[in-house]
């Protein structure tokens, strides 16, 4: 059985079967490599800080005990897990009994807020850790929207990295999103060719990558090294000379066989990079997450490429984050080495809870598999892209991942079409499972046919992830041009997008993710997001930022649970995150102010700017807020 029909064309860039990874993984993630990449790795981890014994009272304390936002006068710590929540009486009695003149008190500020730390169900760390090292050219600064975000800005970022001219030298970059540049216009999408990179620079080669993925970007000088390294295959492709190729071709290399022109033309300086920087990217990637309340992050993909890097750096550290994740399966052929499923009954540095599947694209990046046309279609696949070679074929790979191995699935599904074939898979698959139920899910979820599909979903007991940046960030494009005048179900179809409270009323059990390098770490921000709904890539002109689909707001105390405890349990770490019952990890932060307390006109564009003040992982800082 062969599944795909086109070899991974769409590169969704959710660091799902992305480019980087996809094409040269053979060489970047072979053993010679790996042994340079892990080389200045430690042979053995270091032994933990034993955490003293702390009393936390004052100041507003919400452990989110089954979920609920209540508060609490008093939560006690010690041996690297919670002793007692409660009043502050109960809570010191107990650690009387075990600790008595061990522990400390300390009293919060009136405003201090400790919840447990915040948990990013879907991301991806591997992938975070390479990208890191290329020039970002993408539309955020921080959290927010980057202003300015236009050509011009582009073009001067790129100029002010240029390397010295050097028979190797390339600037490589990534992140270019031509559904954020400014002036908002369907035509950014085609517009950006090798005459753009040419302002930049005639002499050194360029090459950016999209923030979809689906595209790669080079300049003129690219396009010779590009071609001379190819030049038999371009031949066959048409291309009878370099000017032709750069004439016909305008250095946008798509799909993945574009892709890896590139990517092989250019593969010794990405190696080099990934080399110089892996473990020192990731060991800045976690602190980022640190630094924005986050405790605990769940891989969408742990391929086999992936974990032969990241297990060596996991076991060379005391991690500052928890970390699971969920294995990849891309077709059938690799059925036969996926292990049979085995819950996770305890903790570990590095535990599996799903097997991720890839069904589709990006919606903002055009590839994102719809029922009908883009507004501003593609050159081609106008509607998305499919991953597989039928429903049949991708039907069959959930049923044996699920029947055969027993595994829980992440499908990430992004169009609406993609939704309802991934729906039909799982109903096809559950009718055949018999043991204990699921924690399926669907990543990012973003658009669905109908809504009764939601019922479905309560039904076999699938829920959602929901990347709500597309509302926050891209709500507006999808909105004015990327979905401008069509419709599902009898609903402007841009209000079908990220149904978060219909989801909440169906009684499903919903998370919010950043998916990043996609949309930048930050479970304060994805509250807000889904508390406002605001639209941010707004042009100027409006009284007040405009809000996609208010009836789907979430209350406070909604979003805290999804970041929280509702994360945590579709992650299967309900036992150790998440919350802060007796036995649960010190896993926690302190904030400023309490995100559920703040006005209701106060929370858009600022929830996410709450300081966090600390962040504690079992019982120990590791992170605190420089004043």
């Amino acid at each position: 059985m062969t599944e795909h029909s086109h070899e991974h064309g769409h590169m969704c860039f959710c660091a799902c079967t992305n480019p980087v990874v996809t094409l040269l993984k053979e060489d970047l993630f072979g053993p010679e490599n790996l042994a340079l990449m892990t080389a200045g790795l430690p042979d053995k981890k270091p032994e933990a800080v034993q955490p003293a014994p702390v009393v936390f009272t004052g100041g507003i304390i919400r452990p989110m005990i089954d979920g609920n936002a209540d508060m609490v006068e008093a939560i006690g710590f010690a041996e690297g897990r919670v002793v007692a929540t409660g009043s502050f009486s109960f809570v010191i009695g107990e650690m009387d009994a075990r600790f008595k003149d061990e522990y400390t008190v300390r009293k919060l500020k009136s405003r201090q807020t400790l919840l447990p730390g915040l948990f990013e169900p879907h991301i991806h760390v591997v992938f975070s850790g390479l990208m890191a090292s290329f020039l970002d050219v993408g539309p955020f600064d921080g959290q927010n929207i980057r202003q300015g975000y236009d050509k011009n800005w582009v073009k001067e970022a790129l100029k002010a990295n240029l390397p010295p001219e050097s028979d190797d030298a390339v600037l490589l970059a990534n992140g270019l999103d031509p559904a954020l540049l400014t002036p908002y216009s369907k035509d950014n999408f085609k517009n950006i060719d090798y005459t753009f990179l040419n302002d930049v620079s005639t002499t050194i080669p360029i090459m950016v990558i999209s923030a979809s993925g689906h595209t790669v970007y080079i300049n003129s000088p690219a396009i010779s090294k590009v071609y001379q390294k190819n030049k038999a295959q371009l031949k066959k492709d048409g291309y009878t000379t370099e000017k032709e190729f750069e004439q016909k071709g305008r250095g946008l290399l798509q799909e993945e066989k574009g892709l890896l022109y590139a990517f092989s033309t250019f593969k010794p300086q990405i190696m080099k990079l990934a080399k110089e920087n892996m473990s020192k990217n990731l060991d800045a990637f976690f602190a980022e997450a640190n630094s924005r309340g986050v405790t605990s992050m769940y891989d969408a993909i742990l391929n086999k490429e992936y974990l032969d890097y990241l297990k060596p750096y996991v076991n060379s550290r005391v991690l500052p984050i928890r970390l699971g994740g969920a294995r990849y399966c891309e077709t059938s052929t690799e059925l036969p080495h996926l292990p049979r499923y085995k819950a996770t009954e305890k903790y570990s540095d590095l535990y599996f809870g799903h097997v991720k599947v890839v069904s589709d694209g990006s919606n903002q990046g055009l590839t994102g598999y719809q029922s009908e046309d883009y507004a501003c279609p593609p050159e081609t696949h106008k509607a998305g892209i499919f991953d597989f070679k039928s429903p049949k074929a991708y039907s069959e790979l959930i049923k044996s991942i699920m029947i055969d191995k027993g595994w829980p699935i992440m499908v990430h599904a992004n169009g609406d079409k993609a939704v309802t074939l991934t729906l039909n898979a799982y109903r096809n698959a559950l009718k055949s499972h018999t043991g204990s139920p699921l924690r399926n899910r669907i990543e990012h979820c973003s658009l669905f046919s109908e809504r009764k599909q939601l019922d479905e979903m309560a039904k076999l007991g699938i829920s959602p992830s929901f990347l709500i940046g597309h509302v926050g960030y891209w709500g507006f494009v999808f909105k004015d041009i990327i979905f401008k005048g069509q419709q599902l179900d009898g609903n402007e179809k841009v209000n079908m997008l990220d149904l978060c409270k219909s989801a909440l009323d169906k009684k499903l059990r919903i998370s919010l993710h950043s998916d990043h390098t996609v949309t930048p770490i930050g479970p304060l921000r994805m509250m807000e997001q889904s508390i406002t709904r605001v639209m941010e890539a707004h042009p100027p002109g409006y009284d007040f930022p405009p809000v996609l689909n208010a009836d789907e707001c979430l209350t406070p105390e909604e979003a805290l649970r999804a970041a929280t405890y509702d994360a945590a349990w579709q992650c299967y770490a309900e036992k150790w995150a998440g919350s802060l019952p007796k036995g649960h990890f010190a896993d926690f932060i302190i904030l400023a102010e309490d995100p559920l307390s703040m006005a209701k006109d106060k929370i858009s564009m600022n929830m996410r700017n709450i300081t966090v003040e600390e962040t504690w992982l079992g019982g120990n800082v590791v992170y605190k807020h420089k004043k």
